[in-house]
């Protein structure tokens, strides 16, 4: 089924020095790495897509290209730009950004003429925090020395009862979309997963009534990344 480990194993061997080399220093620490920087990569590689019916499932493979940016900041990646060519089709650029991070301002001299700003205010009334709002999308990108992880969930629509993994009147959301790309910092292997879980009316034969269930679409793509300055020799 996954037949691109077979193709892109030699280009695998062939670029996973300068790979390394590549992301290794972009995005590495030490005291030559740039407070920003940004990486880009162009791998090969298989889709698989799966489309989800009630009695079955339909399973298409071709091959296709994506191009892949990475930006960093302070030695993780807070950015990651994808544009694919799925079986020569040009697809619309995904963008995944962390929201940024308001930092409390650095005072410098300022404290030294007015150090009461450094002064805590103890006379102020504790209040209680209130409980964090659940939001419909939930993005991270999480970036260790061996790999670079992204998660996103999306959720859309009311929560209804529908029958999801064999189980009936289970509450969920009406569509929930996942996007899960997992990147090996060392030998380029890249994977990606697409996924849209639905809910959608099913009539059994001889039923009054349509039932809901819940299905699952999916997009996976595996391949091999190179840098690409490698790519263009």
């Amino acid at each position: 089924m996954f037949r691109i480990w077979n193709r892109a194993a030699p280009a695998a061997a062939v670029g996973k020095a300068v790979f390394a080399a590549a992301v290794g220093l972009s995005l590495a620490g030490g005291p030559a790495a740039a407070k920003s920087s940004a990486v880009a990569l162009v791998c090969d590689g298989e889709f698989r897509l799966q489309t989800a019916r009630i009695d079955g499932t339909d399973e298409t493979m071709f091959g296709g290209t994506m191009h892949v940016a990475l930006v960093a900041e302070e030695n993780s990646v807070v950015e990651v730009r994808l544009q694919s060519y799925e079986d020569g089709t040009k697809m619309p650029i995904q963008t995944f950004r962390l929201p940024l991070v308001e930092e409390e301002p650095d005072l410098g001299d300022v404290a030294l003429l007015f150090p009461e700003l450094l002064e805590e205010d103890t006379g102020a009334e504790e209040v209680e925090a209130p409980a964090p709002v659940p939001t419909p999308g939930v993005l991270t990108i999480d970036t260790t020395a061996k790999q670079v992880v992204l998660q996103q969930t999306v959720e859309s629509g009311p929560v209804m009862k529908a029958r999801v993994d064999g189980k009936p009147l289970v509450p969920t959301r009406q569509k929930i979309e996942t996007v899960e790309m997992r990147l090996d910092r060392t030998s380029g292997d890249l994977s990606m997963i697409w996924s849209e879980n639905s809910v959608r009316d099913h009539r059994r034969p001889g039923a009054i009534r349509a039932s809901k269930v819940r299905l699952r679409d999916e997009k996976s793509y595996r391949a091999v990344c190179m840098p690409v300055r490698q790519r263009t020799f």
